[in-house]
């Protein structure tokens, strides 16, 4: 008789931390408070630049950022301690190095960190540190569905994306010599260089159209207008690669789900009794 043998604490508390197993109902409630403590934590963080609210409010701040960071720091431990069985990583400390080296754990420590450094007088030059706070708002990815599809979608299209940026900044640097040479000669405001004239290039291409930097020659204008018309176009490329990717996603997700239903109204694929396959 097959006995089931009983994880151990480890095991459990890396189904626990796991986001891709599903998640039980106290790992999404877990996941919910902690996304909603690092909300609260920007939140605050944002607030404190408010003079009036930090020298109001400046201990409570303090006091919320030191449990901010004592409850960071516990998930950083917990997670570092349920490495020997992440799958790919060697064993001993180095497995425990290469998952600390890993951009999401090193994200954990600096917001820690930043989180820890006090903000008076005698520690100013590293103030600028407690900005790093922001970097918490990465950490949702682990705890959002919707943020692990980004993720996927992104990874999934890196080489045409990494392609149509490629092109992208080879046309903005087009445009920009294009219109230096024209308009430099005339003596245009914001076209004295190459590197001036890629404000105006970057500007154009997006469709921001700051308008503080604009060809005034007619043929700078008539080289404008065919750049706009051919540029716009490629640099909006990502944005279709992303949302075409999305759709994909979205339909593959849902044929799994689709299956897992199906497999679910038919418990049995094969006859318990003979084998033999069900139709």
């Amino acid at each position: 008789m097959n006995r089931t043998v009983p994880l151990t604490f480890q095991q459990k508390l890396y189904s626990f931390l796991d986001p891709s197993d599903g998640g039980s109902p106290a790992e999404q409630l877990f996941n919910a408070l902690l996304g909603a403590l690092i909300l609260m934590n920007v939140g605050v963080m944002v607030l404190g630049t408010v003079p009036e609210v930090a020298q109001t409010y400046g201990p409570l701040i303090r006091t919320f950022d030191l449990l901010c960071a004592l409850i960071f720091a516990l998930e950083y431990l917990a997670r570092l301690y349920v490495t020997p069985l992440r799958p790919g990583l060697p064993p001993g400390w180095r497995g425990y190095l290469r998952y600390a080296l890993q951009p999401m754990p090193l994200i954990d420590l600096i917001v820690i960190a930043a989180l820890v450094i006090p903000g008076n007088a005698a520690l100013v030059s590293l103030r600028g540190l407690r900005l790093l706070k922001l970097l918490s708002l990465l950490r949702l990815g682990r705890y959002s569905d919707s943020l692990l599809l980004i993720g996927r979608v992104i990874l999934q299209r890196a080489g045409e994306l990494l392609t149509t940026v490629l092109i992208a900044a080879v046309l903005v640097f087009i445009a920009a010599s294009v219109l230096y040479q024209v308009e430099s000669a005339a003596g245009t405001e914001g076209y004295g260089s190459i590197p001036e004239a890629l404000w105006w290039a970057v500007v154009t291409l997006t469709t921001t159209g700051y308008g503080d930097v604009y060809p005034a020659t007619s043929l700078g204008k008539l080289a404008a207008g065919v750049i706009m018309l051919f540029g716009v176009g490629m640099v909006a490329l990502p944005a279709g690669m992303v949302a075409s990717g999305f759709a994909d996603e979205l339909s593959r997700l849902r044929e799994e789900e689709a299956r897992r239903e199906q497999s679910q109204a038919t418990p049995y694929c094969f006859c318990p009794h003979c084998g033999g396959k069900l139709p």
